[in-house]
This record gives structure tokens, sequence and C-alpha cells, in this order.
């Protein structure tokens, strides 16, 4: 199974946000509440923890900016689904 990994809203905010650290390394493995990336709104940097576990591919770097809901990145159920999908995306 593959799940995107989007920008969340948090509280009431929901403009433009921006990505300011990967907390992973692209294709490591995570589990669910482990640290995935800081996101920053206007006002407040905020630590977004997995909701699902698996395998990490990023599409956005860091200093990504974009309106909530953005996909930054996927996590995989296997590394052979990490692969076709890092392969489609390269191919893009």
């Amino acid at each position: 199974m593959i799940v995107e990994v989007i920008m969340p809203k948090t509280g009431i905010y929901d403009g433009e946000v921006s990505l300011v650290e990967w907390l992973v390394d692209d294709g490591a493995r995570v589990d669910v509440g482990d640290p995935l990336f800081i996101m920053e709104t206007e006002k407040v940097e905020v630590e977004i923890e997995a909701d699902d576990a698996g395998i990490l591919l990023r599409s956005q770097p860091a200093g990504t900016i974009g309106p909530v809901g953005t996909t930054i990145g996927w996590l995989t159920s296997t590394s052979e689904e990490h692969e076709t999908l890092r392969s489609r995306q390269a191919t893009q």
C-alpha cells in the first residue's frame, strides 16, 4: 500500500506552509508516531509525526512552500513499491 505524505492542516490555519526540514532520510523505514518532518506556518514551527508506517520516498525538498494538503512524499509498504514509485517519479 502506498500512502501520501502531505503538509497537514494545523489548528485553524489553512494557508501556505513551508517544509522546513526532513527528519528522516529518503528510503528510511518509519513507524507510526516517528518524527517525519518540520513544517512552518506564519506563526509556528510544528514537528509532524508519521501517521502510517512504511519506507519514505520524498518528492519535495526542504524549503518547499505550498498550501496545506500539498503532497511532499509517500510511504510505501515494501521496497518493491518504493522502487516502482521512485522509477515513475524519475520519468515524470
